[in-house]
């Protein structure tokens, strides 16, 4: 009969009942399996998940396996979300307006102008402050954050430059599930359409939308230099990564919990230079493959904050926005 590691592990009775089966104490320490998913592919996320496998590997000196399953391999990012909660998946990372179903309050992570460069969200998102704010969001939950990053500037392609705010008006785009983001979207006088990134690219070619909200990495990884050449920036605006570990099974680790937050915070370390390098090397692929860069003029760029901004907070619950207050704060001592 075959008996569950981790009921013996959490009885009273866990150790008598391996020595009536012969077993020795070096059996029963068996090694711990921790999968590690995402929705994307070779880019920060998959890097990131990498070095956490090495690291985690290296330091508990064998005693935990790492598996690496990118490009939804486990799923969607709800059924992995869902699969964290519930112990089936060890970490799942994303981009963090996927976890707003999980807790509205992650949606703090979504609002434009917080950051100003990929190097201020490093420290930013590195700050004790801000990692215990964020842990403060997931207790409940069952989870831990055990990473926050910068990914990327977000970016929109689209079929008809946007070198203006008034370009916006009736444009169906494409945005991640996030309803703040398509509040803001509305605001400008877009149509946002909320939509997996699986399904963006042929409903982008058939011309079901007419642009593509996302990280500018994601839009030379995919190709999408085929369909259009226009990638306009948003000022102030950039996908935060969101890392969650199942609180169950930091806590069956024992001692080796600590091994795995300090191989994270390893791995954050090593991740955001390797970050910014992708972010470079994707504009640069963009770019030699035809497409251009644009920006917002000063004025425009100063409205498109003047207007989503508010609207951002103002959709925010009162623990949410309690939690902006945190991220402002923290931001100014690294501006």
């Amino acid at each position: 009969m075959e008996i569950s590691r981790r009921a013996l592990m959490r009885s009273a009775s866990g150790l008598a009942c391996l020595a009536s089966l012969g077993l020795s104490r070096r059996a029963w320490a068996e090694d711990f399996t921790m999968k590690l998913t995402t929705t994307a592919s070779n880019d920060l996320d998959t890097e990131w998940l990498t070095l956490l496998k090495q690291g985690v590997e290296s330091s508990s000196g064998g005693k935990i396996k790492a598996n690496v399953y990118p490009a939804s391999q486990l799923g969607s990012a709800e059924t992995t979300i869902e699969g964290v909660t519930m112990g089936t998946v060890e970490v799942a990372l994303n981009a963090s307006g996927v976890y707003e179903g999980l807790e509205p309050r992650f949606a703090v992570l979504a609002v434009p102008g917080v950051v100003t460069s990929m190097a201020q969200g490093a420290k930013v998102y590195a700050d004790p402050a801000v990692r215990d704010r964020l842990n403060a969001i997931a207790k409940g939950k069952g989870v831990e954050v055990i990473t926050a990053m910068m990914h990327s500037p977000v970016g929109i392609v689209s079929r008809k430059p946007i070198k203006t705010l008034a370009d916006f008006n009736g444009m169906k785009i494409r945005v991640p599930g996030s309803a703040l983001l398509i509040e803001q979207l509305k605001q400008l006088g877009a149509s946002p359409i909320a939509m997996s990134l699986g399904e963006v690219l042929p409903a982008f070619q058939n011309g079901t939308i007419d642009g593509v909200y996302a990280g500018t990495t994601i839009f030379s990884a995919l190709k999408y230099y085929d369909i259009s050449k226009n990638m306009t920036l948003l000022p102030g605006t950039f996908i935060v990564m969101l890392g969650l570990i199942n609180g169950d099974f930091l806590e069956q680790l024992g001692p080796l919990a600590k091994t795995v937050r300090d191989e994270a915070r390893k791995a954050d370390a090593a991740g955001a230079p390797w970050g910014e390098q992708d972010v470079a090397n994707a504009r640069a692929a963009w770019e030699k493959n035809g497409g251009q860069t644009l920006t917002l003029g000063d004025a425009d760029a100063k409205q498109y904050l003047d207007i989503v901004v508010p609207t951002a907070v103002k959709n925010l619950s009162a623990d949410a926005k309690a939690d902006y207050e945190v991220l402002k704060a923290t931001s100014a001592k690294y501006a």
